[in-house]
């Protein structure tokens, strides 16, 4: 009777232990679920430092029947300007691909005429559409967009970037 109340109590214990456990913090490199870039790769073209990326958010919708639905990702480069991107269309619902043009058409800065995220592929084909735009974000657009902006991988300012034209 009292290795069972002591194995109880053990149990017990244990999973109070577990739930307590702060978030776990960012990566420091990497990609961030099916993101298309990886911390410190080069977004695009050109090649340098200053579109090396530093951070990866993801975009969480607050409005979609799933909670905590993932339907993007933020960019930050090394200059730190900010792209925004879909995520791969294997994760991708109809839903999602609404949520994240509505951020874009809200947030989008100077640049190509498009201001949606028009499919990667048609039956196969390259669309040679464009995978990231430039955005900026408010903090306080996030309510009225209905979205939060969670923190995934970031490169730590004390470590130096590597050489931009390394592939990875």
């Amino acid at each position: 009777m009292f290795a069972i109340t002591a194995f109880s109590l053990a149990l017990l214990s244990s999973s109070v232990v577990a739930q307590a456990a702060p978030p776990a913090p960012p990566l420091e490199s990497g990609v961030c679920l099916d993101s298309t870039r990886a911390v410190p790769q080069v977004l695009q073209a050109p090649v340098s430092r200053a579109m090396q990326l530093v951070r990866i958010d993801q975009v969480v919708s607050t409005a979609t029947m799933t909670p905590g639905e993932i339907i993007g990702f933020l960019y930050t480069t090394h200059d730190g300007t900010t792209w925004l991107a879909e995520r791969t269309s294997d994760y991708l619902s109809p839903a999602s691909a609404e949520a994240i043009n509505k951020v874009l058409a809200a947030t989008h800065l100077a640049g190509p005429k498009k201001n949606q995220f028009p499919p990667v592929t048609r039956y196969g084909v390259p669309t040679k559409a464009p995978l990231y735009f430039q955005v900026r974000i408010p903090p306080d657009a996030y309510q009225p967009l209905r979205i939060q902006v969670v923190p995934c991988v970031i490169w730590p300012a004390t470590r130096q970037l590597p050489d931009p034209s390394m592939k990875f």
